[in-house]
């Protein structure tokens, strides 16, 4: 979604190619460091500990620790707002609410998402303080 958005907002805008690649990078980087903390950490997701959950969409079969959507959510949101700052309201937004639909759908705890957010905004930092 957040590359999508990226591409979008590059063709509406027309910036350097770069500012295209941002995104992209950061949401690769924050999804490969979410999934390799859930193969790491394999904590069991929210409806399987809890039978009274009864999740909202498809279950993911993935470890629930931390949240990839969240760690995503939060580096497409915070770097597409660095490169389109006129648009960064509906970028966090947008953020925000992935990240909160995690629990909302019973597929996340609350500190995934945390973990997930916290992992998004250190890889947005990096890559913001390393592009061109």
């Amino acid at each position: 979604m957040w590359g999508v958005i990226a591409a979008l907002a590059f063709l509406v805008t027309g910036l350097e190619p770069s500012h295209l690649l941002v995104p992209w990078v950061a949401v690769a980087i924050s999804w490969t460091v979410a999934e390799g903390a859930k193969v790491l950490v394999n904590r069991a997701r929210p409806f399987i500990s809890d039978t009274e959950i009864a999740p909202l969409i498809k279950t993911p079969s993935s470890s629930s620790f931390p949240s990839g959507h969240s760690a995503t959510a939060a580096s497409g949101a915070l770097t597409l707002s660095a490169v389109y700052p006129s648009f960064a309201p509906a970028f966090v937004l947008s953020g925000i609410l992935v990240a909160l639909s995690r629990i909302y759908l019973g597929v996340h705890y609350p500190f995934d998402v945390l973990a997930g957010l916290l992992i998004g905004t250190a890889t947005a930092v990096a890559v913001l303080t390393f592009a061109p």
